[in-house]
C-alpha cells in the first residue's frame, strides 16, 4: 500500500511512500526528491521500521483487539480504588465495572503489555454503555510503564462521560516516549456512586506517523458586516508534531469550505510564528464551515475547523436607549432596534441583545426583547452608580455597542446638602465623567497647586480640576449624587472657587444641574479663575428657584483645559435655603461629627452654648434629637445626616 504527499523543504520538493505490514504498522518509508533537469522523481533513502511481535509470551504486538466474549482476563491487572471488592470483570460477554462506595480513587484495568514505537501515534478505542438506570458514568485512560509499579506516564485524552445504555465510542491517542512495551490503564470514576458501565469491544492500533503536524491554531473567521459574501480567515501554522517535536514551519496549508473536495485556498511554505490571512470572496449566505489542514514531513494534520455566518449585516448601535429608575431601586432599561446598513435597510435575521451593568454584571443575555428590568442593584448604603452597555449581535456576529449615561440609583440625600472634601476625602460619592479627551482631570486632596492654596474652610480637603496636567481641550464633569430639594422654599447652590489676578487664561468652569438623571443644564459659567481683580477664595451663590420642588437634583462642575495654564479649585459646596447659605458655612467650622468603628455617631459642638442636634436617615426620617454640646448615638449600619442647627454632615456607619 502506497501513500504519497508532496512537501517542500529548503527549496526542495519531496514526497514519501509507505508500505504497511499485516498489522497496519509502517514497514518502510521511501523518500523521493524532484529533479528539474530530469523532470522526474529521483529515489532517495528507504527507512525500514523494525516491528516486534510477541517479543515474549506476555507482550502483544499491535493491533490488539478484545471483544470480551471469552471468560477470564489473563494478562490484565486490576486495582480496586474504592476497596468495595467490585473491580473490572467479565460478565455476559462484556467488560464490566461498578461503584458501590464513593471514592476519589478510580477502579483501574491495566491491559497486557503492548509493543509500541515512538514513530507511530497509537489509537485506543472502545464502546462503552451504561448497565443500570444511573444518570451517567465516567471512564478515563492513561499510559503506564511496564514495570511492577505500573507507573503512570501521561493521560490518553480527557475523562469521558457515558450517558446512554445504547453505548458511545470512547477514543484516545498517544505517542510512546520511546520504543518498547507499555501498559494502558482504563479508569472507572468512583465519584458517581451506584454507576455501572460495560465495555463491549476494545482496539489498540497504530493510527498514523508521530511526525504528523498538529492542527493549525488560533483560527478566526470574521464575516463582512455589509451583507457581502466575504469572510476573513486568520490562522497560524502548527509549531509541533503530534509527538511534541518542534516544526518551525510547514510545507503548505489547505483551506476547504463547506466540505469541498478541492481546497479553495492553498498557502506556500509558512513559518509557525506568522499569521496567515486569507479573504474568501466566495462564501455562501448563511453558515460557512471551514477546515484548514497543515502539511509537513509528508503528513497531513487534523483540521482546524470553524463556522461563520456570512451575508448578514451586523447590527448598528441601538436607538433611544433609556434608563428609568423604579421605587425599589431597580431600573428598566429599554431601547429600540438599531437601523440596518445602507440607509436604514432592515435586517433579515434576528437580533440578540446582551445587557451589562458597569461593564461586568450581566443583566440579560441574548434576549430578543428591547426592554429588561435590572432588579439586582444594591442600594444598602444610599445611592450607587450604574451605567449600562447594550451589545447587539446577529448570526453574522457581534455588532456595535451602545453605552448609557452614568446614573445614580437609590434614595436622594435630603437638603441641606454639604460637601467640603474634609481630610482630602469625599463625604458623598461624586463621579468624574470624561466629556472630551482621554484624561480625567478632577482630584481631591489637602493642597492645591497652580495656584497654590490651602482648603477654604481649613478642614484639610478641597477639589481641583488639574488643567495644567491634562491634554488641551480636555473637558471633565464632576457630578454629585441625587439631592432632594423639595423641602426648600428658596433653594440655592453655594460653593467657593479660588481666583487669581494677572493674565487671564481660558481655562474655565461651568456649573450645571440635572433633574432625575436627565440631561445637564447650565446654571452658571463659564467662570474664569484667572485675570480677576483680587486673589483668594470667593463664594459663588447660584439660585435654584427654577428647580424648586425637585426630588432628584444632581450638581455638575465641568472643568475645561482650554489653555492648560491654571488649575481650578473649589471647596465647601452647599445646597441650602438661599438666605442661609452663608450662615451654614459659618456654623460648619464650629462642630465635629464622625462615626466610630462600633456603630456609634459622635457629635461635639462649639462650647459657647447648647445646640439643637438632629440625626436623619438617608430617607429623611429623624432617628435622634437632642439639645446640648455633645452626643453619642447608637445606630444601625447605614448613611446618616447630622444636623446641628443648619450645619449638616453626612456620616457613613459601617
Amino acid at each position: 500500500m502506497d501513500s504519497e504527499s508532496d512537501t517542500w523543504q529548503a527549496g526542495e520538493r519531496m514526497k514519501y511512500e509507505y508500505t504497511y505490514d499485516e498489522y497496519d504498522n509502517i514497514a518502510t518509508e521511501t523518500s523521493y526528491r524532484w529533479d528539474d533537469s530530469l523532470d522526474d522523481w529521483m529515489s532517495g533513502t528507504t527507512l525500514t521500521y523494525e516491528n516486534h511481535y510477541l517479543a515474549d509470551n506476555d507482550t502483544y504486538a499491535l493491533p490488539y483487539r478484545r471483544d470480551f466474549s471469552q471468560d477470564g482476563l489473563d494478562g490484565f491487572n486490576t486495582e480496586d480504588g474504592n476497596t468495595d471488592n467490585q473491580v473490572w470483570r467479565i460478565e455476559n460477554g462484556a467488560l464490566v465495572c461498578s461503584s458501590s462506595v464513593a471514592s476519589e480513587a478510580p477502579d483501574i484495568l491495566y491491559l497486557p503489555p503492548l509493543e509500541m514505537l515512538s514513530a507511530n501515534e497509537v489509537k485506543v478505542v472502545f464502546n462503552a454503555r451504561l448497565l443500570n438506570d444511573c444518570d451517567s458514568a465516567q471512564v478515563l485512560m492513561f499510559l503506564c510503564s511496564n514495570d511492577d509499579e505500573l507507573t503512570p506516564l501521561r493521560a490518553i485524552g480527557n475523562t469521558h462521560t457515558i450517558k446512554s445504555v445504547e453505548g458511545s465510542e470512547v477514543e484516545g491517542y498517544i505517542v510512546a516516549p520511546q520504543d518498547g512495551a507499555f501498559r494502558i490503564g482504563i479508569g472507572f470514576n468512583n465519584l458517581i456512586e451506584g454507576s455501572q458501565v460495560a465495555i463491549d469491544t476494545l482496539s489498540v492500533y497504530n493510527y498514523r506517523p508521530s511526525n504528523t503536524p498538529t492542527a493549525p491554531y488560533s483560527l478566526s473567521a470574521i464575516a463582512a458586516n455589509d451583507q457581502s459574501l466575504q469572510v476573513q480567515l486568520d490562522f497560524y501554522a502548527p509549531v509541533y508534531t503530534i509527538a511534541g517535536e518542534y516544526l518551525g514551519s510547514v510545507d503548505k496549508m489547505e483551506v476547504y469550505r463547506n466540505g469541498s473536495e478541492e481546497p479553495v485556498y492553498t498557502t506556500e511554505a509558512v513559518g509557525s510564528s506568522l499569521v496567515t490571512r486569507w479573504v474568501d470572496n466566495g462564501a455562501v449566505k448563511g453558515e460557512n464551515t471551514y477546515e484548514i489542514y497543515a502539511y509537513a514531513n509528508g503528513q497531513k494534520s487534523d483540521p482546524a475547523t470553524i463556522m461563520v455566518v456570512a451575508g448578514y449585516a451586523r447590527p448598528d448601535v441601538v436607538k433611544n436607549l433609556t434608563v428609568t429608575e423604579l421605587s425599589d431601586c431597580s431600573c428598566i432599561i429599554s431601547w429600540e432596534k438599531p437601523d440596518g446598513m445602507n440607509g436604514g435597510e432592515l435586517y433579515d435575521c434576528p437580533i440578540y441583545y446582551t445587557v451589562l451593568r458597569n461593564n461586568e454584571t450581566v443583566v440579560a443575555y441574548d434576549v430578543t426583547e428591547t426592554s429588561v428590568i435590572d432588579n439586582t442593584i444594591s442600594c444598602d448604603y444610599g445611592q450607587t452608580t450604574v451605567a449600562y452597555t447594550i451589545i447587539s449581535r446577529n448570526l453574522s456576529g457581534e455588532g456595535a455597542r451602545t453605552y448609557s449615561e452614568l446614573y445614580y440609583v437609590g434614595t436622594p440625600y435630603p437638603a441641606p446638602f454639604a460637601e467640603s472634601f474634609a481630610d482630602g476625602m469625599m463625604s458623598y460619592q461624586w463621579m468624574s465623567d470624561k466629556l472630551e479627551g482621554l484624561d480625567g482631570g478632577w482630584g481631591v486632596g489637602d493642597q492645591a497647586y497652580s495656584p497654590d492654596t490651602k482648603p477654604q474652610d481649613g478642614d484639610g480637603g478641597l477639589a481641583s480640576f488639574m488643567a495644567t496636567n491634562v491634554s488641551l481641550g480636555t473637558k471633565t464633569r464632576l457630578t454629585s449624587p441625587k439631592i432632594d430639594i423639595s423641602n426648600l422654599t428658596e433653594p440655592a447652590l453655594g460653593f467657593y472657587i479660588y481666583q487669581t489676578t494677572g493674565e487671564k487664561s481660558l481655562d474655565n468652569l461651568v456649573v450645571e444641574v440635572s433633574k432625575n438623571n436627565g440631561a445637564f443644564e447650565t446654571v452658571a459659567g463659564p467662570l474664569y479663575v484667572s485675570g480677576n481683580e483680587t486673589e483668594g477664595w470667593v463664594q459663588k451663590v447660584i439660585s435654584l428657584d427654577a428647580y424648586k420642588g425637585e426630588k432628584a437634583l444632581r450638581l455638575s462642575f465641568v472643568g475645561e483645559a482650554a489653555e492648560g495654564k491654571t488649575n481650578i479649585n473649589i471647596d465647601h459646596i452647599l445646597v441650602y435655603e438661599r438666605a442661609q447659605v452663608g450662615v451654614a458655612e459659618q456654623l460648619a467650622d464650629k462642630h465635629v461629627a464622625y462615626a466610630t468603628g462600633d456603630g456609634q455617631i459622635v457629635v461635639k459642638t462649639a462650647p459657647d452654648r447648647e445646640y439643637a442636634i438632629d440625626v436623619f436617615s438617608v430617607s429623611g426620617q429623624r432617628v435622634y434629637a437632642t439639645c446640648g454640646s455633645e452626643a453619642v448615638i447608637d445606630v444601625e449600619p447605614g448613611i446618616y445626616v447630622v444636623d446641628i442647627e443648619g450645619a449638616r454632615y453626612k456620616i457613613a456607619v459601617r
